[in-house]
């Protein structure tokens, strides 16, 4: 006899919960083919915004230009790219329970790059830390994307898409 409907932001007729994903991206990377591989994950409102994090690494080896190897390499040794960022995610779903849909998505965060040695060394040396070459460079990422999303089940989608990696720094 004492219920009472309360007003609240979010009303109870709104679904929501958590999202996460693994994400494999191609990119060129100076003329040569990188794979970031990463993830993303955050809050699932209504099955159409999320508000979360991510973040990527290159897992690869792109070799450095011919001027970074001049200034840091020892003794003609090669160096390799050593790339990574991550920051705050907003991806809005159009139609989402539809079996194809639409997904857009920003990341703004920050990474850094630097140079290393061959990596299959770092795995065989006590102190990896000790093969890494030249300052460790702070760089602003924002990356705007597009996917195509296909619903696999109702906790499982697969999806394609193209986007651009702004970098400065």
């Amino acid at each position: 006899a004492l219920a009472q409907e309360h007003e609240t932001l979010f009303g109870s007729d709104l679904d929501h919960g958590g999202f996460g994903g693994v994400v494999t991206k191609l990119t060129p990377i100076r003329g040569e083919a990188g794979v970031l591989v990463g993830g993303y994950g955050g809050w699932l409102i209504d099955h159409r915004l999320m508000l979360g994090l991510g973040g990527y690494g290159l897992s690869n080896q792109v070799r450095a230009s011919a001027d970074a190897e001049a200034i840091y390499a020892p003794a003609d040794e090669p160096l390799y790219i050593e790339f990574g960022y991550g920051g705050f995610m907003i991806e809005y779903v159009i139609a989402p329970s539809r079996l194809l849909h639409v997904n857009v998505q920003a990341l703004i965060g920050g990474g850094s790059v630097t140079y290393r040695e061959d990596w299959h060394d770092d795995f065989l040396d006590d102190n990896p830390n000790t093969r890494r070459y030249g300052r460790r460079e702070a760089l602003f990422v924002a990356e705007p994307t597009v996917n195509a999303e296909l619903n696999v089940t109702t906790w499982m989608r697969i999806s394609a898409g193209v986007g651009y990696r702004f970098v400065t720094g």
